[in-house]
């Protein structure tokens, strides 16, 4: 047994509300540290647009970083691995992955199709080109993964596995999903009920992808592929702004309720309907996971 103080020890083990202080605490630490330090070395760093996909990538790697070493000091407290906390650690590229991304992207194409239908949406012509394009698609691709990574693994890796210890898996899910929603809300300009709504709801069915697979493969995926799609491909607002060096030249017309207005698709109210038909199909597809993990926390 690791030589911890004895308040540490597994034998004497710490309930789950204060290990999620602790570890909330140790990644806010951290988090804090970590972003004083950037602004020595990037001081111009709050004199970019919101979605430069290279400013994107640099504040949620910090997060990330004190995300994962919070949630391996306390695995290391709690003898667990990351994988007790639905974290992959090898094969992450597998086929739950792809799996998320394609239906990521359904997800996205059907909520802007749907918006396009009622005339809220439509292409008018293609922004950037040749050698602008693929670095604008890759950079793109790698803001969205990392965005996918980070989000999930600080909203429904230690804490979703921790708080459900405590309180069961559900009314830790609505829980966490509640303060997912509430997180974009109030950090994010132009902010309204739907988008509160919306992020809530996909939160929630990211917990419902990791309660079938035992994993955070699929929703990261889901979660990237769809961001990917809605601010980039799609070329989306988010936040009041259009992402930088987006693909697509667009028109978005009519009601905020249609087009979303200034927080982009997913504050159109349609999204619910996307929402409804994943909680409705994807049950289906995935069977309930038997893994010991999980089958105790209903």
């Amino acid at each position: 047994m690791p030589a911890w103080p004895i308040f540490f020890r597994n034998d004497l083990r710490i309930r789950a509300g204060w290990r999620l202080l602790i570890w909330l605490f140790i990644a806010a630490a951290i988090d804090s540290g970590l972003e004083f330090l950037a602004s020595l070395v990037l001081p111009v760093a709050n004199n970019h647009p919101f979605l430069d996909p290279r400013w994107l990538l640099t504040g949620d790697a910090l997060v990330f970083v004190a995300t994962i070493v919070a949630t391996l000091i306390m695995a290391r407290i709690e003898d667990a691995s990351l994988r007790d906390y639905y974290i992959p650690t090898h094969n992450f590229f597998r086929a739950q992955f792809w799996q998320g991304l394609l239906w990521g992207l359904l997800a996205v194409s059907l909520l802007v199709g749907l918006i396009a239908v009622f005339h809220g949406y439509r292409i008018t012509g293609i922004t950037i080109h040749g050698g602008a394009l693929l670095r604008a698609t890759l950079w793109w691709l790698i803001a969205a993964l990392v965005i996918g990574i980070t989000e999930e693994i600080a909203f429904r890796g230690y804490m979703l596995r921790t708080l459900a210890d405590g309180i069961r898996f559900w009314p830790a899910a609505i829980l966490l999903s509640v303060g997912f929603g509430a997180a974009h809300y109030f950090t994010k300009p132009y902010e309204r009920w739907e988008d509160f709504a919306c992020t809530g709801l996909l939160g929630l069915f990211g917990c419902l992808t990791i309660r079938r697979t035992g994993s955070l493969t699929f929703i990261i995926g889901f979660h990237a592929a769809f961001d990917w799609g809605a601010i980039f491909f799609y070329s989306g607002r988010n936040g009041g702004e259009f992402a930088v060096d987006h693909l697509l030249q667009t028109s978005w017309t009519g009601p905020d309720w249609l087009t979303g207005g200034m927080l982009g698709p997913e504050a159109s109210r349609l999204v619910f309907i996307v929402i409804a038909l994943l909680f409705l199909i994807f049950p289906r597809v995935y069977r309930p996971n038997p893994s010991p993990l999980l089958s105790p926390l209903d």
